[in-house]
């Protein structure tokens, strides 16, 4: 028998093998679950998602973010965060989540404006913000019309008086908005075009301000969802001339459509729930599965309800052919205001 040694260390690490082995594989196995678990898109979640707005506080979409984000966390045991991340009239929050690691846990609740952006670097002619295949459609949750107010000292109390008023003094009527071709911009842009008026347009950084533009009397009109009219409108502060409804606003049985107003266009402020492009299918079976449940949900429904918020609820095929549809009807919406607005 050999023993050198080297030999005699080579049999001394040839019987401790067995017993290196066995530790090293117990280590693995009692590592791998939580390992599995942050990899595995079956057992998402496992940490807090972050629900990103990408407008200021205040606005419709953070009234409904707010709302889905204090069910979810619920519905999946792990909280979900209201990040507000407002500019470029919504781009720089959108383009956050469509960079985002594709794992679910960086998700957008956006509005129309969502389309508009790429639409408009392409008008431009300048570097896209983020492509729209760069985001991956979960679920329509709300859709509401836009409503048309105006600051009460107006003397006007029909769409038809405000477009003549419109036509004879354009330069005293300042339009506030979310921002440029933004949600609460384009419908506005719809009603010039159709009424043949034009106004002076100024943006601010998100819905909220734009209201308090028209309160306090620096800005003539505003589009807005009814979420964020109401309140207003029932303080006397705004008067509430028309709708871009198909039909009327139940809250406000009294505001007719601008198509019963003899103006034939609609606008609908929706809002969705997007994910990166690239998020495993599981992990996007979860998250609609979870907005089916918010929906449902009787706390969320009240909540709606009170903040004048329709529930529209779309997912699957259904979500993905409205979607489309929608892209091209606002970005061939943008192509039809053109450069008109300063960028």
């Amino acid at each position: 028998m050999d023993m050198t040694p080297g030999a005699a260390f080579a049999a001394i690490d040839g019987a401790r093998a067995p017993l290196a082995i066995a530790l090293a594989f117990a280590l693995f196995a009692s590592a791998t679950p939580t390992a599995r678990a942050q990899a595995d898109p079956a057992a998402f979640p496992q940490r807090t998602i972050t629900l990103i707005n990408p407008n200021a506080p205040g606005g419709f979409v953070d009234i409904v973010a707010r709302g889905i984000a204090t069910v979810m966390q619920r519905q999946l045991r792990h909280p979900v965060v209201v990040v507000n991340r407002p500019g470029a009239n919504s781009a720089i929050g959108t383009a956050s989540v469509a960079t985002a690691t594709p794992d679910g846990y960086t998700l957008l609740l956006t509005s129309p404006a969502v389309a508009a952006i790429p639409a408009i670097d392409e008008l431009f002619q300048r570097p896209a913000q983020y492509s729209l295949s760069q985001l991956a459609p979960i679920a329509q949750v709300t859709a509401d019309p836009a409503m048309f107010l105006i600051h009460p000292s107006l003397p006007v109390r029909t769409v038809k008086e405000f477009v003549a008023l419109a036509k004879a003094r354009p330069a005293d009527f300042l339009v506030s908005s979310s921002g440029t071709y933004g949600t609460t911009h384009l419908p506005i842009a719809i009603l010039e075009q159709a009424a043949g008026i034009r106004l002076r347009h100024v943006p601010y950084n998100g819905g909220a301000p734009a209201m308090a533009a028209v309160v306090g009397g620096h800005a003539t009109a505003v589009a807005s969802a009814p979420s964020v009219a109401m309140t207003q409108v029932k303080a006397g502060r705004v008067r509430a001339l028309a709708t871009w409804g198909a039909q009327r606003v139940p809250a406000f049985p009294d505001v007719p459509t601008f198509r019963e107003s003899g103006v034939d266009i609609e606008f609908t402020l929706w809002t969705a729930l997007f994910a990166p492009s690239r998020t495993p299918g599981p992990v996007l079976d979860t998250l609609q599965a979870a907005v089916r449940a918010v929906v449902q949900d009787e706390d969320f429904r009240a909540a709606m309800a009170r903040s004048l918020s329709t529930i529209a609820h779309l997912d699957g095929a259904a979500f993905q052919a409205h979607w489309q549809a929608e892209v091209k009807r606002i970005q061939a919406s943008v192509r039809f205001i053109g450069k008109a607005a300063e960028q």
